[in-house]
C-alpha cells in the first residue's frame, strides 16, 4: 500500500509537470491509429512502438491513466523526467483492441482469468468500456478476443459475450476460441504479425486482396480475416473455431480501418515474395508446386485461384490414371465394342488415337476377303498393272491369281507400256522431279507409278533433312544465321552431318558444310566446298565464295574483278549474298565503270524480296544519297524494314533519322529505343553513338537513356539529358555487362 501511495503522489507530480510543459514533438507526430493490448505476453513487436498500448490486464475504474503510464514505462527502455510524463492519452482516429484470456467455469457461472484477475462476463464488459471510454478515440474499430477455453464453455457463455460486448460499438469483433494445447500453436498461422495488426496495417484492403484504395471496408476485412482463420484451422495450428460479429445492419463497404499503420518491412518483404512467387505458379502444372506454396504461405496472395487450379490439375491426374489403367486392359482387345465404348465416353481420351486405330485395324482384318475381291475386281477393270501385283503379291485368300497373272503378263507386253516405262526410268535415273511428275499426269499402264511416288518421297524427304541444316548454318535467304560466329557448331555439324550422310550427293548441304568450317576457321575445307558447290551450280557456293575473296581471312589483297565474276553468277541465280556483294563492291568504287548508282540497284532489286542487309543498304543510300537522290522518307521506309526483319545494325542508322527529324518528323523516343536495344544488342554503332558521341546526341535522347540507365540501377544522377560523364560510364557498363562493346 505504501509503494502504491509512492507511485501515486509521483503521478501526480508528472501530471503537474506535463500540465505547464509542452508535449515533445514525438507526442505530437503520433499515430492515428492505435492497437490496446490486453495480455500477460506482448507478441506485437511488428507493430509501430508508438502505435501499441501494451496491458497486462484490464485497469481498473479510475486507474487507465496510471496504466497508461506504466505502458509507457514498459515500452521504452530508459525514461528520462522530466520528459517522460503521464500525459493524458492524445486523442486519435482509430483503436484495435485485442485481449487474450482463458474461460472456465467457476461457482457462479463462467469466469474469465485475465492477467491474474479472475472476470466475470459482465465485468469484463464493464472494465473494458471504462477503459474504452478513457481513451479520445473517434472509431472503436475491431475487438480481437482471444479466449483459451479447455473447458468447452464458450458457447453456453456467448450469450453472455454478446451481452458484454455489442455495447461497445465495435464495427467488427473476432473472437477466437483455442483449446489448451492448440494456444502456442497461433502464430505459427499468422507470420511476423497477428491478425489484428494486419488488419490495422491495411493488409485486407491491399492488392491481391482488396481493391486497394486505402480504406478497409467491413466486406474486405470479413474476406481476409475469414480466409486466414479458415486457412489457420485447416492447418492445424490455429483456433479450434472463430466467430466474426458485425453490427446488425451494418453496410459491406462501411469503413473498417482508414488510417492504416505501416507494415512491417517483415511483412512487405513476405508479401511481395508470396505474390511474386503465386504469379510464377498460376502458369506451372507444377502440382507439388502448388500444394507445397499453399501449405506454406504465410499472406497467400492467389489462394483461390492456385486451389481451383491445383484441384483441377488433381481431377486430371486423377481421370488419368483410370484411364491409364482402362487402356492397359483394353489395348489388345479382339473386341470392338470395347474399344469404341472407351472412345465414347473417355473424358481426357488420352489413347483415343491409339484405339481408333486399332478399331480400324480390327475392321480391316474382318473386311480382308471381301477387300480383296474388290481390289482384284477395280485392278482388273483398270487394267491398273501395279494393282494387279499388289493384289498378286500381298493377296491372302488369293481367289483370283490366275486371272491377275495372266493380266500382268499381256500388259507388259504392250507397246505403249514399253514407252512409258522407258520414260520413267530416265526420270528415275536423273532424279529429275518435274519428269516423274509428268510421268505421273501422262502414264496410263503407270505400273511404275509406285517408284516414281517413291523417289518423289526421297527428294521430300532430302528438304526434309536440309530443313534443320539451314535452319542453323544456311544463309539468311535460306532461314539461316547472318553471322558465321551465330552458327552453333555442334547442332550444325550434326543436323548437315546427317542430311549429307543421308544424301551424299547434294551439292547444296555440302556449300553449307563448308560454311560451316569456315565458321570453324578452316578456310581451305571452305573453299573446297564452295568450288564443288559451284560445279553443281549451286547458287549460295557463288555468294559465299564471292564473300571469301572480297574479305580474305588472312588479309590478302582482293581482286575485285574476280569478286564480280563470282557475284555475278551468284546474283543471275537469285543469290542474296551475291547481290548484297555486288552493292558493296561498288558503292566502294572498286569496279571500274561501276557507280553508287549501280550498288543501289543491285539493293534496291532484292530489297524488296525481304532480305534486310539489302533493306538496309538502300536506306542507307537515301540516307547519303548514294546512287540516287537523298530521301529520308525512303530511308525511313527501308531501314524501318530492316529493323522489323531483325537486322540489329540498321537500328542506329534509323535512329539518327528519327533524331535528326531532317525530312521527316523528329521521333527522339524512337530514336533513344532503337539505340537501347541496339546497344543492349551489342551493336557497335549505337555503343559508339551513346558513348564516344553521347556530345552529339539531342537532350531528349539523353534523358530518355538516362531513365532507363536508372531503371537498370546503374545511374544516380539527374535525368535532365545532359550528357556528362557519369551517363556515359554508365552506357559502357551497361554495354559491358551485355558482353556488347564499350
Amino acid at each position: 500500500m505504501r509503494l502504491a501511495a509512492l507511485i501515486c503522489r509521483l503521478v501526480g507530480v508528472l501530471i503537474v509537470a506535463a500540465a505547464v510543459t509542452a508535449p515533445p514533438p514525438a507526442l505530437a507526430e503520433a499515430p492515428r491509429t492505435r492497437l490496446l493490448y490486453v495480455a500477460r505476453d506482448v507478441d506485437m513487436l511488428a507493430a509501430p512502438p508508438d502505435a501499441l498500448i501494451a496491458f497486462d490486464r484490464l485497469p481498473a475504474e479510475g486507474r487507465v491513466a496510471e496504466a497508461l503510464f506504466g505502458a509507457r514505462l514498459r515500452a521504452s527502455p530508459v525514461s528520462r523526467f522530466p520528459e517522460t510524463r503521464p500525459a493524458p492519452a492524445a486523442a486519435f482516429e482509430e483503436l484495435f483492441v485485442v485481449i487474450r484470456a482463458e474461460l472456465g467455469e467457476g461457482d457462479t457461472g463462467a469466469r474469465l482469468s485475465l492477467g491474474g484477475e479472475a472476470l466475470t462476463i459482465p465485468g469484463l464488459g464493464t472494465r473494458l468500456a471504462a477503459t474504452l471510454d478513457a481513451f479520445d478515440v473517434r472509431d472503436r474499430r475491431a475487438l480481437f478476443l482471444e479466449i483459451v477455453d479447455p473447458g468447452h464453455v464458450f458457447p453456453a457463455a456467448m450469450p453472455a459475450f454478446r451481452a458484454a460486448l455489442d455495447p461497445l460499438d465495435f464495427d467488427l469483433q473476432v473472437v477466437t476460441v483455442l483449446d489448451a494445447t492448440g494456444a502456442d500453436a497461433v502464430e505459427s498461422c499468422t507470420g511476423d504479425q497477428p491478425l489484428a495488426l494486419s488488419l490495422a496495417t491495411g493488409l485486407a484492403d491491399r492488392a491481391p486482396f482488396g481493391d486497394n484504395n486505402g480504406t478497409t471496408t467491413l466486406a474486405e476485412a470479413e474476406t481476409y480475416l475469414g480466409d486466414a482463420l479458415t486457412r489457420a484451422v485447416a492447418r492445424g495450428c490455429g483456433p479450434s473455431y472463430n466467430l466474426i460479429f458485425k453490427p446488425e445492419g451494418a453496410a459491406r463497404d462501411a469503413a473498417v480501418v482508414s488510417h492504416p499503420l505501416q507494415p512491417a518491412a517483415a511483412v512487405e518483404d513476405r508479401l511481395e515474395r508470396e505474390t511474386f512467387e503465386a504469379m510464377f505458379l498460376d502458369g506451372t502444372e507444377n502440382v507439388p508446386a502448388l500444394t507445397d506454396y499453399l501449405a506454406a504461405c504465410t499472406y497467400c496472395p492467389g489462394e483461390a485461384r492456385l486451389t481451383a487450379r491445383r484441384d483441377d490439375m488433381a481431377v486430371r491426374a486423377r481421370i488419368a490414371e483410370l484411364e491409364d489403367a482402362m487402356w492397359d486392359e483394353i489395348a489388345q482387345d479382339t473386341q470392338r465394342d470395347r474399344l469404341a465404348i472407351y472412345v465414347d465416353h473417355c473424358r481426357l481420351c488420352l489413347h483415343s488415337d491409339e484405339a481408333l486405330t486399332r478399331i480400324e485395324r480390327l475392321d480391316a482384318e474382318a473386311a480382308a476377303a471381301e477387300s480383296e475381291r474388290r481390289a482384284f475386281v477395280a485392278a482388273q477393270v483398270a487394267r491398273d498393272l501395279a494393282g494387279l501385283r499388289a493384289y498378286a503379291e500381298t493377296c491372302v485368300a488369293c481367289t483370283h491369281r490366275d486371272e491377275a497373272q495372266a493380266l500382268i503378263a499381256e500388259m507388259e507386253s504392250d507397246a505403249d507400256y514399253q514407252a512409258e516405262r522407258a520414260q520413267l526410268t530416265a526420270a528415275l535415273a536423273d532424279q529429275d522431279q518435274a519428269g516423274l511428275d509428268a510421268y505421273l499426269a501422262a502414264c496410263t499402264i503407270c505400273d511404275g507409278a509406285g517408284e516414281a511416288r517413291a523417289l518423289l518421297d526421297r527428294l521430300a524427304a532430302r528438304e526434309a533433312l536440309r530443313a534443320p541444316c539451314l535452319a542453323v548454318a544456311g544463309l539468311p535467304q535460306m532461314g539461316g544465321p547472318r553471322k558465321l560466329e551465330d552458327i552453333d557448331q555442334a547442332s550444325a555439324t550434326a543436323a548437315c552431318g546427317t542430311a549429307a550422310e543421308a544424301f551424299p550427293g547434294d551439292g547444296l548441304v555440302r556449300v553449307i558444310l563448308g560454311r560451316i568450317a569456315q565458321a570453324a576457321g578452316d578456310d581451305a575445307a571452305a573453299a573446297g566446298a564452295y568450288a564443288a558447290g559451284m560445279d553443281q551450280d549451286v547458287p549460295a557456293a557463288f555468294g559465299l565464295a564471292a564473300y571469301a575473296a572480297y574479305a580474305p581471312a588472312d588479309g590478302a589483297p582482293i581482286d575485285p574483278l574476280e569478286v564480280e565474276a563470282l557475284a555475278l553468277a551468284g546474283a543471275d541465280k537469285g543469290d542474296w549474298l551475291s547481290h548484297e556483294v555486288l552493292s558493296v563492291l561498288y558503292s566502294k568504287d572498286l569496279v571500274p565503270g561501276k557507280t553508287g548508282r549501280d550498288a543501289f540497284g543491285a539493293a534496291l532489286k532484292i530489297a524488296g524480296e525481304g532480305d534486310p542487309v539489302a533493306q538496309y543498304l538502300v536506306g542507307h543510300y537515301y540516307v547519303y544519297g548514294i546512287g540516287t537522290e537523298p530521301d529520308p522518307v525512303q530511308a525511313v521506309d527501308w531501314l524501318g524494314k530492316a529493323v522489323a526483319a531483325g537486322y540489329t545494325s540498321a537500328k542506329a542508322q534509323l535512329a539518327e533519322v528519327y533524331e535528326r527529324g531532317t525530312g521527316v518528323a523528329a521521333r527522339p523516343d524512337q530514336a533513344a529505343e532503337l539505340l537501347w536495344t541496339a546497344l543492349g544488342q551489342g551493336d557497335a554503332a549505337a555503343t559508339a553513338l551513346l558513348t564516344t558521341d553521347l556530345a552529339e546526341r539531342s537532350a531528349e535522347v539523353v534523358r530518355i537513356i538516362q531513365g532507363k540507365l536508372r531503371e537498370q540501377g546503374l545511374y544516380r544522377g539527374a535525368v535532365d539529358g545532359v550528357p556528362g560523364p557519369g551517363t556515359e560510364a554508365a552506357i559502357r557498363a551497361y554495354a559491358n555487362s551485355l558482353g556488347g562493346q564499350g
